[in-house]
């Protein structure tokens, strides 16, 4: 699950219609807003990075928008390896003095 906090800036002009925009864009919803400043607080609620990603170059794209920036994000996507668990055993279960660095973990970790 992802789930972001995005700064709208809009034209005021098309305050409304950037408004009704967002609220159809999918894993979007719309926060808070100030027309008098034109801007929008939008939240995207997504299952992967990249539909977090699509939805906020949709907002980006919306007709009025002047500009639309993450504020916060968060994201339970694990980024470690599926074999982590047999990596950390490798480490666990090594020598120090046998390890040969050569700037890149991967070296020994995955040398075959």
């Amino acid at each position: 699950m992802n789930i972001s906090s995005v700064v709208v800036r809009v034209e005021l002009e098309a305050f409304e219609g950037v408004l009704e925009s967002l609220k159809n864009i999918e894993n979007v919803e719309v926060g808070a807003f100030d027309k008098d400043k034109g801007v929008i607080i939008a939240l995207i609620e997504a299952e992967s990075v990249n539909e977090e990603v699509k939805a906020n170059r949709a907002i980006e794209q919306t007709r009025g928008v002047i500009s639309a920036h993450m504020h916060y994000s968060y994201s339970d996507e694990s980024p470690l390896p599926p074999d982590i668990q047999a990596s950390l055993e490798k480490i666990e279960n090594t020598d120090a003095k046998s390890v040969r660095y050569g700037g890149d973990v991967n070296n020994w970790l995955f040398d075959k």
